[in-house]
């Protein structure tokens, strides 16, 4: 079999929180490839958690790639489990056990003598019926703080874009801290625009980042990630508004009412750099955007 081609992008050596999504077998198995055999060679525990993959499939394709699967395998240095052990598909989702989970695999690759953690997870189960996006997305954000900022631990999020609805993928993928998609022309010739709303983690403290522009169109994205900065850890939680260009009221009121809402429970929302049209909003209409509150 002719070996897959090599790309110039994938993703990068250690401590990142990276996604790929792809929609062909030979781009899969050449990021999982490179991905694989660069954690083995760092000294690293390398786990695959397949979904839509046979586990003998993914095997297949390491070995191809001249990786020693048995040997590492034989030495705890790499396990393929199916989705029978998959973390990723427990009924409800649940990002506090995924958290707790991470860091405890990665404490156990550290006491057993390995550099780190390195994960690869499939993701085609977040497109089955039931799956709640709300809540992985909340997991994508929160890892980053509550797991990477301090753990030896790479991870690389699967998103094959033929299992996955274009909107789900787009929205979780852009959640990550690097993006390691291999960039060409679509196959039909059509390409698909990126959500006017992307949401981000920030490492240096519990929050998340906007990007883009909020409207109606976007509203749910929105709606979403608030939902996943409201369920962070901490009295106060951060908005980081810097690269937002535009918010509508409509928006306006989405952050104003988890504001009231995260003030119930003792906590606060605390806005950064937000944009003019925040401003503006909030200069006409004082009394209901009381409840905002903007960093110094």
């Amino acid at each position: 079999m002719t070996p897959p081609p090599r790309h110039s992008r994938y993703p990068a050596a250690r401590g990142e929180h990276s996604s790929f999504a792809y929609d062909s077998d030979l781009a899969w198995a050449d990021t999982v490839v490179r991905f694989v055999s660069n954690g083995l060679e760092r000294g690293q525990r390398v786990w695959y958690s397949a979904d839509s993959t046979e586990p003998s499939a993914v095997i297949d394709v390491l070995r191809r790639g001249h990786i020693d699967v048995d040997g590492a395998r034989r030495d705890a240095r790499l396990s393929v489990t199916g989705t029978e052990r998959s973390y990723l598909r427990r009924v409800p989702f649940d990002p506090d056990w995924v958290i707790s989970m991470f860091r405890a695999a990665c404490t156990e690759a550290l006491a057993d003598g390995h550099t780190g953690l390195r994960v690869l997870g499939e993701m085609s189960w977040s497109a089955r019926e039931g799956a709640d996006v709300d809540r992985i997305l909340e997991s994508e954000l929160r890892l980053d703080r509550e797991v990477y900022a301090d753990l030896p631990l790479t991870g690389l999020c699967l998103f094959d874009r033929r299992l996955i609805p274009g909107p789900t993928a787009d929205l979780l993928t852009r959640a990550h801290t690097a993006c390691a998609d291999v960039p060409r022309p679509p196959a039909d010739g059509l390409r698909t625009l990126p959500a006017a709303l992307a949401a981000v983690p920030m490492r240096d403290r519990s929050g998340i980042r906007l990007c883009g522009s909020g409207d109606v169109d976007s509203r749910h994205i929105l709606r979403s990630a608030l939902a996943a900065l409201a369920r962070m850890p901490g009295p106060i939680v951060h908005l980081d508004l810097s690269a937002v260009t535009f918010l509508d009221p409509g928006a306006v009121a989405v952050l104003v009412d988890v504001s009231n809402s995260l003030t119930g429970k003792g906590r606060s929302l605390l806005l950064h750099k937000p944009p003019y049209s925040l401003r503006k909003v909030a200069e006409l209409f004082p009394e209901e955007c009381a409840a905002l509150e903007v960093a110094a």
